[in-house]
């Protein structure tokens, strides 16, 4: 019984302290790009097998990473719940 409630305490405040993150910074940074709105082509990424950066046999192009339209931020996952909760209670009581 004491196993359960500690976990179903530890499960609540997980789920408070997404919560709050989402209302205090509802943007994160983006995977794809690492959050500088650049994406490099997976060509220039390649590493040797020790390690170091191969050198690159053309320049490195950089474009605009498509998932995050070149902002470096995507919208968390709590907080396009936390929208669309909102915008369907705000439908379904007009």
């Amino acid at each position: 019984m004491a196993l359960a409630a500690l976990a179903t305490l530890a499960a609540l405040l997980v789920t408070v302290g997404y919560t709050l993150l989402c209302l205090v910074s509802p943007f994160g940074p983006c995977r794809r790009c690492e959050g500088t709105g650049n994406h490099i082509s997976w060509r220039d990424k390649r590493r040797a097998a020790n390690g170091t950066p191969r050198k690159p046999k053309r320049r490195s192009i950089r474009k605009p990473c498509r998932r995050c339209k070149g902002t470096g931020a995507r919208l968390r996952i709590g907080r396009r719940i936390h929208n669309h909760a909102r915008r369907l209670h705000a439908d379904g009581t007009r």
